[in-house]
């Protein structure tokens, strides 16, 4: 345990597939620092090229020893709301390496003793021998992936407090540390609070995330009896749900604090909660399959402005035999509507059959067939064509038109 850090410098990282644990790996691997990944199914781990990814599991501490062998510093991440099973782990890694780097949570411990689950691990490292260093960040940035569904099919976002004001971080911001405090001298004991750079209320959070990703993204606030109802079969013990939610509360008139600690720490400021969403941008957007869908749907229920949410300002609409059989484009909404309303001025459409979509990597086609009167000759006919759409950052960017039935009147 006393061994320079040069002859024994791998740092073993456990929870290196989560949101941190995986910047973590990235980060010490991109710097070549020799670095081993923990993890319960190796082959599914997606780490990069070159990094020691090993099994193991910490329900079952005997096995950690070979993880451990040779290595000098831990990365810590502990999975469970309890930490019961916590003192086998903390003592297999005291056995083995000499510096432990735990992420941990804002309110850890309270005047010295174990406030919740994260202040019990970390009592049980401080009763080690181990040098330590404790990474207490507010609000993950991250969990704002649960509204990803959401905002992807233009629903609001419901939570409870919308007004609470959190300083919620950057994962790449904690792993930064992270790296500092396993692979430089004099972070031993240190407590850091980490959080983003500003606080911004739930509505702010969701409103910027609309904003970077171009959505509108709208948040209504949840009461706070249907947000325990819905968070007990998943969080299990009510006392916890009880506590979160007071601690919510309690942010709407007393925000989460801002700590210039990753600066500090890292000789780089921390990210902007914008930053993070446009990181992110493309699980708020939605898949071509999902754009499909909701354009298709929206033809079924004859709900234009519906169909429109998926179309780009910007999109390019294309329909030879509209225009003499010229290739000639129609730029943005506004000119593809007036266009349509040309079109259709002399037409009645009785009744409009949706076929599809058709998808195809970024692209999906449909065919329409319109059961239509043209009003000038008083004759009912149909007519069937195939638009094929191009999908770019969750909107149609694109559509293609070809007939199989000219259109009786090019206008």
């Amino acid at each position: 345990m006393d061994r320079p850090m040069g002859e024994q410098n791998t740092i073993l990282v456990i929870g290196a597939t989560g949101n941190v644990g995986r910047h973590v790996v990235a980060q010490l691997h991109s710097e070549g620092t020799p670095v081993r990944a923990l993890a319960r199914d190796p082959d599914a781990a997606a780490l990069p090229d070159g990094v020691d990814v090993v099994r193991g599991d910490l329900t079952e501490p005997e096995g950690l020893a070979a993880a451990l062998d040779g290595v000098h510093s831990v990365f810590l991440v502990w999975p469970f709301y309890s930490a019961d099973t916590v003192a086998p782990v903390v003592a297999a890694v005291a056995a083995h390496a000499r510096r432990v780097v735990y992420l941990s949570a804002h309110g850890a411990q309270d005047d010295g003793g174990a406030h919740n689950s994260f202040g019990a691990v970390e009592l049980a490292i401080e009763a080690t021998g181990l040098e330590w260093t404790f990474l207490r960040p507010v609000g993950f940035a991250a969990n704002a992936l649960g509204w990803a569904a959401d905002i992807r099919a233009d629903r609001p976002v419901r939570e409870p407090y919308a007004e609470a004001a959190r300083s919620m971080i950057h994962e790449r911001d904690i792993a930064a540390v992270a790296v500092r405090a396993l692979t430089e001298d004099g972070h031993t004991g240190a407590k850091y609070l980490l959080t983003g750079p500003a606080a911004l209320t739930q509505t702010e959070q969701v409103r910027t995330i609309g904003e970077v990703v171009g959505r509108d993204a709208r948040l209504e606030e949840l009461p706070r009896e249907v947000a325990r109802e819905q968070m007990l079969p998943d969080w299990g013990d009510g006392a916890i749900v009880d506590g979160a939610l007071d601690y919510w509360a309690s942010l709407v008139t007393d925000p989460e604090p801002v700590t210039d600690t990753v600066h500090e720490v890292t000789g780089t400021a921390a990210r902007s909660f914008a930053d993070w969403a446009a990181d992110h941008a493309a699980a708020f957007r939605p898949s071509t399959a999902e754009v499909a869908e909701t354009y298709v749907a929206a033809f079924r229920a004859l709900d234009l402005e519906r169909a429109m949410r998926v179309m780009s300002p910007e999109m390019v609409r294309v329909a030879p035999l509209e225009t003499g059989g010229e290739h000639v484009e129609v730029r943005g909404i506004e000119d593809i509507m007036a266009n349509a309303e040309r079109l259709t001025g002399d037409y009645d459409i009785h009744s409009v059959d949706v076929d599809g979509p058709y998808l195809a990597a970024e692209r999906f086609a449909v065919r329409f067939t319109f059961d239509e009167t043209y009003t000038p000759t008083g004759k009912r006919h149909s007519t069937t064509k195939m638009s094929l759409y191009t999908v770019a950052d969750g909107s149609i960017v694109r559509e293609e038109v070809h007939y199989f039935d000219e259109p009786q009147v090019v206008q």
